[in-house]
């Protein structure tokens, strides 16, 4: 409550800012009020890390459903393959959340999440049609998650993301662009982790779209 709290009474003040603000003012205010919604969903990552001390609450969880319920504005979401995954969904929607809010900052309209379920690996990607991550700071990136140390741009959505897959015993990985064809623009992000217990086969799910609210 120390944390939301306060940034719940932030953004109620901001509404009433945009309200009452003469239209040149509006844009900054929606900025900012973005910013701090960002912030909020932060929080609310590291709070749900905190409270989990390593120690996971295993659901059979829908990957539709999950997405359909995250906070986004100004892009679709789609999502295809298993839709049933074993995790804790509190820690993968906080993940999510941050990796499609990044997304929409680097100008997406599309983001689309396959998910698998094979061999007793659990594997959602994440592939959208932004301005993408040039290869050579993608490398640097991956080498600043793979070695847990500080690289400008990383960003906490990567960070809080990768520390949600590993928290599941697994990892976060930032793959190439194509290199069948002429360069497509966009990221590929990829969150892997052990099935904990093998279950029966999931049942996969056509495309979903999910317009955010």
């Amino acid at each position: 409550h120390a944390l939301r709290t306060p940034l719940a009474g932030m953004d109620a003040q901001l509404a009433v800012a945009l309200k009452e603000a003469p239209p040149a003012l509006q844009p900054r205010l929606t900025q900012t009020r973005e910013a701090a919604a960002r912030l909020r969903r932060v929080v609310t990552a590291l709070i749900t890390l905190f409270r989990t001390g390593g120690e996971l609450q295993w659901q059979d969880t829908s990957v539709s459903a999950l997405l359909e319920r995250l906070p986004l504005k100004d892009a679709v979401v789609t999502a295809s393959g298993t839709d049933i995954v074993p995790c804790d969904p509190d820690l993968l929607s906080a993940a999510l959340s941050n990796l499609l809010d990044n997304s929409v900052r680097h100008g997406a309209k599309h983001i689309h999440v396959l998910a698998s379920l094979d061999g007793g690996q659990v594997t959602l990607t994440l592939r959208d049609n932004g301005s993408g991550i040039p290869d050579a700071q993608r490398q640097l990136l991956q080498q600043a998650l793979n070695e847990q140390g500080p690289q400008e741009g990383l960003g906490l959505g990567l960070t809080l993301a990768d520390m949600v897959a590993r928290t599941h015993g697994g990892r976060l990985q930032l793959l190439p662009s194509d290199l069948s064809g002429p360069a497509v623009p966009g990221a590929t992000i990829v969150l892997h982790w052990p099935d904990p217990a093998p279950h029966p086969l999931h049942p996969a799910h056509p495309s979903h779209a999910a317009d955010a609210p």
